[in-house]
């Protein structure tokens, strides 16, 4: 039966060309700017190399404390102190990796060359480099002992690798970083610059940065299963009753740990109460967004659908006549209709791919140059989100005029004809 409704979807496609053709880009247009934003999202969420682990990892780099006698409060919102990291977090025992980092500017200095440079390294601890897939195309990740020593040894990225050095092996090679000398030790293939939580020129432990027990750390904490998360959390709180207690009057909030969803839509305040108020206002605007994107294009597709079902009012008619149910003509019609929609969803969703590459440093703050993994942009939940898209499409512009045309009684199907 199916396959015969798909082939006078077809032939009503080809009879009518002009209001198909007008039926399809406006579907297109509609799907494009809703994928626009949901693909926006699944890049800026999906799993891909170094940072496979997004789906299992929780982030905490908020460190708020105020003083209940005098009301003064103590913001922190690029990073969690060392000391606090060391006596609090690294005790929690559910997370599979507890990882820190430390984001620094340094001055650079290759190592027989007077050119200095300025680029930002990540200090980081051993377990960085399991969290994180790097492929290593030269050397290797320095180890937890050399971590421990604080060694100072780098690991680069391709790209600052040819800057200091050219076509050079590095490995091996020494530069200054802050005017200390750092050996090579290893070089990583070049990344997306949508890592933003690993992404850096070059990587050092943070051990081996001089009073680092004073500086402030982003924490990443790897569960072994997401339905580790509740406990991770309940920790987490814990871990601030357990400072609160033990440093009257102040109270701690540390604003988390947040899911990585909720991390990139973190609108930076110190506080879980207002970031909790912030992601629920997002997720309405959300709602409404979408509703809008659906709705509008729905209301004018829906003219060109009646227009369509009235040449065929006796073709319904006798259908009627012959024993023909409401619920299988409005599933009919729904489902001619959803062929068009299909194929106007699947020029919208590569509109939506064109206008994410030309609109990519608005949209996602990446340059010109920045690449954009392919399993970020081709995943399942995309091609769910298309499908879905185009069903609610369908029902809101096909729904009401075939709603309307079943019910209609038969001798009026009939009649209809006649008045053309």
């Amino acid at each position: 039966m199916y396959r015969i409704y798909f082939k006078q979807a077809l032939q009503m496609l080809k009879q009518n060309p002009f209001i198909s053709i007008i039926s399809i880009l406006g579907t297109a247009l509609a799907i494009m700017m809703i994928m626009t934003v949901i693909v926006t999202s699944e890049i800026q969420n999906a799993s891909f190399a170094p940072e496979v682990n997004r789906d299992r990892t929780l982030y905490l780099h908020t460190f708020t404390t105020w003083d209940t006698i005098t009301n003064i409060q103590n913001s922190n919102s690029t990073g969690i102190p060392y000391s606090f990291c060391k006596d609090y977090i690294l005790p929690i025992k559910t997370p599979e990796l507890i990882v820190e980092t430390d984001l620094c500017q340094t001055i650079v200095k290759p190592e027989g060359s007077n050119d200095i440079h300025l680029l930002e390294a990540l200090g980081t601890d051993a377990d960085f480099w399991e969290l994180y897939t790097f492929t290593f195309v030269q050397g290797k990740p320095y180890s937890q002992e050399e971590f421990e020593s604080g060694l100072r040894a780098a690991v680069l990225r391709e790209r600052t690798a040819r800057m200091l050095f050219k076509d050079e092996n590095p490995i091996g090679k020494s530069m200054e970083v802050n005017f200390l000398p750092y050996r090579i030790v290893g070089v990583v293939k070049e990344i997306s610059p949508l890592a933003k939580e690993s992404n850096a020129a070059f990587w050092i432990p943070y051990t081996s940065l001089p009073q680092y027990e004073n500086d402030i750390f982003r924490i990443m904490l790897l569960a072994r299963d997401k339905s580790d998360f509740p406990k991770i959390k309940q920790e987490i709180a814990d871990v601030e009753r357990k400072y609160t207690l033990a440093n009257p009057p102040l109270v701690l909030d540390l604003n988390g740990p947040l899911e990585h969803r909720h991390e990139v839509l973190n609108p930076g305040y110190p506080h879980k109460t207002k970031t909790e108020h912030a992601l629920r206002v997002h997720k309405r605007k959300t709602v409404l967004l979408f509703s809008l994107l659906l709705l509008v294009p729905a209301l004018n597709l829906s003219g060109f659908s009646l227009s369509r079902l009235r040449k065929r009012l006796d073709e319904i008619g006798i259908r009627k006549a012959f024993g023909a149910r409401r619920h299988v003509i409005l599933i009919h019609v729904l489902f001619e209709n959803l062929i068009t929609t299909l194929i106007g969803g699947a020029i919208g969703l590569l509109l939506s791919y064109l206008a994410i590459f030309s609109l990519r440093r608005w949209l996602l703050e990446i340059s010109a140059d920045g690449t954009i993994p392919g399993q970020a942009l081709v995943s399942f939940p995309v091609f769910l989100a298309v499908f879905a898209a185009c069903l609610l499409l369908n029902l809101f512009s096909a729904g009401i005029p075939a709603y309307r045309v079943a019910r209609m009684p038969i001798v009026d199907s009939l009649m209809q004809n006649d008045k053309k």
